[in-house]
C-alpha cells in the first residue's frame, strides 16, 4: 500500500514515478487528493504529492492543450482553459477558478442562504449559481426572499467523496489546517478561523513542530523567504497597512482558508467599509503629504490625501527620520487588526491638523 514504498527506494525512482502519478491523474478524469493518488500509484503520500505538484508546474510551463491544477488539496488532469471552448461538445466542461471557489464556500458552509454566499462572494456569484445549478453540482431551495444552496450527488461524484449528504461533504471540505504570525491572531478571530499561532521567522522548537501539520500559513508581506526557511506548505502574505488592503486580505483568506464563517467574514468587511468611508469624510480637503516611505504612501492614497514633494513630511516612527508627523509602526503583537489600522490613520490625520493649525496661527500673528 501507499505507506509501503521505502522513501529511498522512491527518491531514485525519478521520473518513472512522476510518470505512474501523471497516468494515476490521466485515468481518474477526477480530482483525487494526495492520499488517493498514493494508494493508487503505491507511494507515500508525501512522496505523491511532491510528483503532483511538479506535474503543477511543468504543464503550467508548457503550451499543450491539457493542464494539472491543484484546488483545496486535490489534483486534476483537465482540459486547459484556453481551448476548453473548442473541444467542450466532446467532453464535460472544467470549472474555472472563480467558480471552484464560490463552489468551495457552498460546499463549506451548506445549507448556505444564497443572499448570505452574495455578502462573501459578491454579485458574480449570482451567475456562479446559474453556471452551477445548470452543471448539477447544487440544489437551491426557496426560503422566502432568497434560496438555500446545497451540494449534489454528482458533486460528490465529481469531488471523489463517498457520500453526497451535505453534512458529509461539509466536514469533508474541511481539511485544511490553517496557522497565523501572532499579528493575525486577531484577524483569525474575527473571522471565525480556527487557527494555530506560530513564529515562522525565529521558530522555537514547538513552531518547528506546529508548522509541520499546517496546510496554508499567514504571513507578513516580504517575509516569504525567511519562512520558507522552516515552512513548506502554502503562503499567504496578507497586507495589513491599510484598510484597501485589510479588506483583500480578509477576501483572500476566506477563499484560500475555505473555514472561516461566511457571515463573520461578511460583516468584517462590512466594518472596514464604514471605518475607511469615516477616515476618508475626514480627509476632505486635507493638506497634500510629503511621504518618506511607501507605508505613508499607501495609507495617504487610502484616504484620498493627495501627495506633494513640497507636502507636510511624514515618515512611519521606525525609520528614526525628522518629520512632522510620525506614524506609529511598533505596535502590541495582541492589538486588534483594526485597531492597528486606526492608529496610523489617527496618526497621521492628527498630524496634518496639527501642521495645518500651527501655520494658520504663524500666518496670524504674522
Amino acid at each position: 500500500m501507499a505507506g509501503e514504498a521505502s522513501e529511498e527506494g522512491v527518491e531514485g525512482a525519478g521520473n518513472g514515478e512522476e510518470a505512474v502519478v501523471e497516468a494515476a491523474l490521466f485515468a481518474a478524469g477526477r480530482p483525487l487528493t494526495a492520499a488517493e493518488i498514493a494508494e493508487l500509484t503505491d507511494l507515500p503520500i508525501r512522496v505523491a504529492r511532491r510528483f503532483a505538484d511538479e506535474l503543477v508546474r511543468e504543464y503550467s510551463e508548457r503550451a499543450g492543450g491539457l493542464e494539472v491544477r491543484e484546488f483545496e488539496g486535490r489534483y486534476v488532469m483537465q482540459v486547459r482553459s484556453t481551448v476548453a471552448d473548442r473541444v467542450s461538445k466532446v467532453g464535460p466542461q472544467e470549472l474555472d477558478p472563480p467558480l471552484l471557489r464560490t463552489l468551495a464556500v457552498i460546499a463549506r458552509h451548506q445549507p448556505i442562504p444564497q443572499s448570505e454566499l452574495a455578502r462573501v462572494r459578491g454579485n458574480k456569484s449570482y451567475g456562479h449559481v446559474r453556471e452551477l445549478l445548470e452543471r448539477g453540482l447544487i440544489r437551491a431551495e426557496k426560503d422566502g426572499r432568497t434560496k438555500i444552496i446545497t451540494t449534489t450527488k454528482s458533486f460528490a461524484e465529481y469531488f471523489g467523496l463517498d457520500f453526497d449528504d451535505p453534512d458529509f461533504v461539509r466536514r469533508a471540505m474541511e481539511g485544511r489546517r490553517l496557522g497565523v504570525t501572532p499579528m493575525y491572531r486577531s484577524l483569525a478571530e474575527r473571522m471565525g478561523l480556527e487557527y494555530d499561532v506560530v513564529n515562522p521567522y525565529q521558530p522555537n522548537k514547538n513552531d518547528i513542530q506546529a508548522m509541520k501539520g499546517l496546510d496554508l500559513l499567514v504571513i507578513a508581506p516580504g517575509y516569504a523567504e525567511r519562512a520558507r526557511e522552516h515552512y513548506s506548505g502554502e503562503l499567504i502574505e496578507a497586507g495589513v497597512r491599510t484598510f484597501t488592503q485589510l479588506k483583500e486580505s480578509i477576501r483572500l483568506i476566506a477563499e484560500m482558508a475555505g473555514s472561516a464563517d461566511p457571515a463573520k467574514a461578511a460583516s468584517l468587511l462590512e466594518e472596514v467599509d464604514a471605518v475607511l468611508a469615516g477616515y476618508r469624510e475626514r480627509a476632505i480637503g486635507a493638506r497634500p503629504i510629503k511621504p518618506l516611505s511607501p507605508m505613508i504612501e499607501e495609507i495617504s492614497l487610502d484616504l484620498g490625501i493627495s501627495t506633494d514633494e513640497k507636502g507636510i513630511p511624514a515618515a512611519p516612527d521606525y525609520k528614526g527620520v525628522e518629520a512632522e508627523i510620525q506614524v506609529p509602526t511598533h505596535q502590541p503583537y495582541e492589538m486588534d487588526i483594526i485597531e492597528r489600522i486606526r492608529e496610523r490613520y489617527e496618526a497621521l490625520l492628527k498630524g496634518v491638523a496639527d501642521v495645518g493649525r500651527s501655520k494658520e496661527a504663524d500666518q496670524n500673528d504674522g
